[in-house]
């Protein structure tokens, strides 16, 4: 191998040690260890330690990077799902709980007042049964209707981070992904001299597949989100074209006059006649 070529390839490893040097001051600020083995790599790779880079290579976890770099931890929304998972069972406590406290009551107060016994449990309930302390049965329906509005709303929260806003983000994954792969797959080819043509053809083969594949994975996240953005388009118009059909149906009460339709305004006219 001629001067010329064994210069281009140690600039071509300094090169790419940079780029891993910069990745893994990005990946520092959340996952330190990663950090550690990126920059270890980028050592390799400039000091030619071929066993090295392909050690920590295998090490390193494309995916992850990915996601990592991606996706942000928010504590929010990391809050909210642990509330919906702990308020999950929550309606069940309570209505369990209200249950044992009116039963321990229902019987001390029948065993005080024998003649009450002919009259409903729940009408008791509602009363009280004539004690302090004792949630009212329609409180208890209360709480259990609110602890489930509020699961509602918290699942409601989840699913449209999770199929709307996320997938963007999924399809962000995949890109950065395969940049990563490539970056890393560039490393490997470099991490000595004596790498023969087969197994560079081998490496580049491999790295067009995988290319491939992460585009078609995007795209289906991008089609998804647009099928979904159009479901919720066609939603929005069937709602429309059913507050119309109300409106025509009270007689076309509250519909500007030129959006009615010909039965209606004839009507309308036969009555002012």
């Amino acid at each position: 191998m001629s001067l010329a070529t064994q210069d281009g390839r140690a600039a071509e490893r300094g090169r790419t040690a940079d780029q891993l040097a910069v990745l893994s001051g990005e990946v520092a600020e959340r996952d330190a260890a990663l950090a550690t083995l990126l920059s270890r790599l980028a050592v390799a790779i400039r000091d030619d330690n071929r066993e090295e880079v392909q050690g920590y290579a295998g090490a390193i976890d494309p995916h992850a990077v990915a996601e990592l770099l991606v996706f942000k931890r928010s504590t929010l929304w990391g809050l909210i799902e642990v509330a919906r998972n702990v308020l999950v069972f929550s309606p069940i406590a309570v209505t369990w709980y209200g249950l044992s406290v009116a039963t321990d009551a229902y019987q001390k107060l029948i065993s005080e007042r024998p003649d009450l016994v002919t009259r409903p449990f729940l009408l008791l309930w509602q009363e009280g049964f004539e004690a302090v302390g004792v949630l009212k049965f329609s409180t208890l329906a209360i709480i259990d209707a609110s602890l489930i509005g509020i699961l509602i709303v918290l699942s409601l929260l989840i699913h449209f981070r999770t199929d709307v806003r996320d997938v963007a983000l999924r399809t962000q994954v995949l890109l950065k992904e395969s940049e990563l792969r490539g970056l890393i797959a560039h490393a490997l080819s470099l991490s000595s001299t004596d790498l023969d043509l087969p197994a560079s053809a081998e490496l580049i083969d491999q790295m067009v597949a995988e290319e491939r594949r992460i585009y078609e994975r995007a795209m289906e996240r991008e089609q998804r989100l647009f099928d979904l953005e159009s479901s919720v388009r066609e939603l929005r118009a069937a709602a429309a074209d059913l507050a119309r059909a109300a409106a025509l149906m009270n007689g076309g009460d509250g519909v500007p006059r030129e959006q009615r339709s010909p039965e209606v305004l004839g009507s309308a006219r036969a009555q002012d006649r």
